[in-house]
């Protein structure tokens, strides 16, 4: 703040320390302005979902922070007072019963406006939102985190683990725009879930960064919105085994690792692995630096790398390999150019 003297301005620095145990940065700089440990569970609660509850109610336009433990929930969290959340790496929300997600976050019907306005008039946009870190876990019992009508929001180092239906889900209701998602880590480690997708994004103008989705049938789909931008990530699967004998793996069965159903959507180094489609193209794409490989010790079989069926796409310095007998590179028809790409294993390629 700033101390007036009768000749000048003093500068005077005057940091909010927090000293306690539940301070998420060593050294005590201020992060956050609420923490769940001022909000216990009251005598009759049974679950931790109406002590966050509350204690998001009393974080309007403010940080949250979650410490360390397993909170168990038998009803969604819903933040619409842009709440912001801060979890520690080894905070676990966990479905305790069915729900449709366990976070839903909502940012209300102005958010579909592009210029956002206050209750008085004045142009007003809470910036800077964000939830990141810890893990959401559907436990089989509900889909894990839905972002709803916001403007550059931005989601990081997280994991979202055995979504019933999702793991992310973007654009459930609403609009939104500039979702920036970094290192996230999508996760099924029970079986029952097959059909589930990983990230799934109804909206546009997005950058996903560095994500990682394993053992979800389709890895990350985007459906609507355009102009999304994924840059070095990764889709496997084949760990959880097969719903009945000689089946494939269960989240193999059908499994898509990248759908692309949204215009001008751009992948750079991603990584299809092991999946019985690679990508599968609807509209405008490019795949730049991209590559596929299929694990065949898992025994997928009649894989295909690129299936399209619509679009203009462009493929250029890729990284494609055959391992298994009845891998192809391409099915499908549209607008193709091939440009630099490396073929493995006797793969046919299509630009020859």
């Amino acid at each position: 703040f700033f101390m007036q003297s009768a000749d000048a301005f003093q500068i005077v620095f005057s940091p909010v320390l927090v000293y306690n145990k539940t301070n998420p940065v060593k050294g005590g700089i201020w992060m956050y302005d609420q923490t769940l440990a001022d909000f216990p569970r009251l005598s009759a609660e049974q679950d931790d979902t109406p002590r966050i509850q509350r204690a998001i109610s009393a974080t309007a336009h403010g940080v949250l922070y979650v410490p360390k433990g397993i909170y168990l929930l038998t009803g969604p969290i819903r933040i619409t007072n842009f709440c912001s959340l801060l979890l520690h790496k080894s905070a676990i929300l966990r479905a305790q019963a069915p729900m449709d997600f366990v976070v839903w976050y909502d940012g209300g019907p102005r958010y579909q406006n592009l210029l956002m306005q206050d209750e008085t008039g004045a142009l007003f946009d809470d910036l800077n939102l964000f939830i990141s870190g810890g893990e959401i876990d559907g436990n089989g019992l509900a889909s894990c985190l839905c972002i709803n009508n916001y403007h550059h929001f931005t989601l990081r180092d997280m994991a979202l683990r055995n979504g019933k239906r999702y793991g992310l889900r973007v654009g459930q209701t609403g609009y939104g725009f500039e979702l920036i998602a970094h290192n996230i880590y999508c996760r099924c480690t029970m079986p029952g879930l097959a059909g589930n997708v990983g990230i799934s994004s109804k909206e546009g103008d997005s950058h996903y960064t560095d994500c990682i989705v394993v053992d979800y049938t389709t890895g990350i789909e985007l459906l609507g919105g355009g102009a999304n931008r994924l840059t070095r990530c990764h889709v496997w699967g084949g760990v959880i085994p097969p719903a009945a004998p000689g089946r494939p793996p269960e989240m193999l069965e059908n499994s898509v690792c990248y759908r692309l159903s949204s215009g001008d959507a751009l992948l750079r180094d991603c990584y299809a692995d092991t999946g019985k489609t690679g990508f599968e193209v609807v509209e405008n794409a490019r795949l730049l630096g991209c590559a596929y490989y299929n694990n065949y010790d898992f025994k997928l079989d009649d894989v295909t790398v690129i299936h399209q069926t619509g679009g203009a796409l462009l493929v250029t310095d890729g990284y494609f390999s055959k391992t298994s007998p009845r891998a192809r590179m391409y099915s499908g028809t549209g607008q193709v150019r091939w440009q630099n790409n490396t073929y493995i294993g006797g793969l046919t390629p299509p630009d020859t």
